[in-house]
């Protein structure tokens, strides 16, 4: 008669990994997707979608939020940089991706708060269509000018326009963005006509102003400060609250007069409207925490820029405030939207 093998003694439970650890702490250990349980490592690669070109700031912050989410969230991290439309390609591939997490827009504010007041037609609605993760760091803008031009000053630059009006120019990242706007009021405040051309990133558009090519250019402060100090742009006032600490003898457009020219913007990461909540809980703890990672302080510490970070009920609240200011300055400003 045959006897039934011995059972053997039950294996002791593994160990969890401290990545694993990480991708089970929060949001009730797994992150339910599907119904069924799975972690960010298990879903693929994520995509930080950014619809600037590579070195501009919302790229920079991409970037550094990459490699946080790559250690925090134990998942392979890519930025794609979908550039064109004022960040509107970018914004609708999130909203055509799967509503997984694993698909996140990183975006100015403005590029949400301020667009649905220009455009007719943006393809998607900020609202409805996705769903606030966090805010990262903020900062604010400035003018650029040719240095080669006989102008050390804003005002100086404005009577230069007055005398030669076939160069009066100013280039921003594209029709309908703020820079744009900003530049209209600018023009309006000052009483000179000036006329806009848009390009595809305020990278091209600086070129062109370091090259002697365009008068004058609006974009981040960030952005242009190395070519500031390098002299090969000249950097004449700056929408922030105070001076930038990097430029102590630029004024702001506050200080000269023109306080309605004062802007700050976040830089903010968004989900699919439908994303589940536990994700959207995990994904928010994970950029919080990015403010304090060793690459976006090595940002702040390059850049003008301060740490922003900001809840996803705190930046939805943020959203609806900046919403609506900016509707009441494109209405003042009498711009058509197109």
């Amino acid at each position: 008669m045959a006897t039934s093998p011995s059972r053997a003694a039950p294996a002791p439970a593994p160990t969890p990994s401290r990545a694993r650890r990480r991708l089970l702490a929060g949001a009730g250990g797994a992150l339910a997707l599907g119904g069924a349980p799975r972690t960010f490592a298990q879903s693929g690669q994520m995509k930080l979608l950014v619809g600037f070109p590579a070195g501009g700031l919302p790229d920079q912050v991409a970037r550094a939020l990459a490699e946080h989410y790559r250690v925090a969230l134990g998942t392979t991290v890519v930025v794609e940089n979908r550039v064109g439309a004022v960040g509107r390609l970018a914004a609708n591939g999130v909203k055509n991706a799967p509503p997984d997490g694993m698909t996140l827009l990183v975006t100015p504010g403005l590029g949400i708060t301020h667009l649905p007041h220009v455009f007719t037609d943006l393809g998607f609605d900020p609202f409805t269509d996705f769903t606030p993760i966090g805010g990262t760091v903020e900062s604010d803008f400035a003018i650029a000018i040719d240095p080669a031009l006989p102008v050390k000053t804003l005002r100086e630059f404005a009577d230069w326009c007055r005398a030669h009006p076939a160069r009066a120019a100013y280039g921003s990242a594209g029709e309908g963005s703020a820079p744009h706007l900003m530049g209209f009021q600018l023009a309006q405040a000052l009483g000179v006509p000036m006329l806009h051309i848009p390009y595809k990133g305020a990278n091209v558009a600086a070129t062109d102003v370091m090259g002697g090519h365009l008068a004058s250019a609006w974009a981040t402060t960030p952005f242009l400060l190395p070519h500031h100090a390098a002299g090969k742009l000249r950097i004449v006032a700056t929408t922030g609250r105070a001076r930038a600490a990097k430029l102590p003898d630029v004024p702001t457009f506050a200080e000269l007069g023109m306080p309605q020219l004062t802007m700050i913007d976040g830089n903010w990461v968004f989900a699919h409207a439908k994303t589940p909540p536990a994700i959207v809980e995990r994904l928010a703890a994970a950029t919080a925490a990015s403010v304090n990672s060793k690459e976006m302080q090595a940002l702040v510490a390059s850049q003008n820029v301060v740490p922003a970070p900001l809840s996803p009920s705190a930046l939805a609240q943020v959203m609806r405030e900046q919403h609506a200011r900016q509707g009441a300055a494109v209405r003042a400003a009498g711009f058509k939207p197109q």
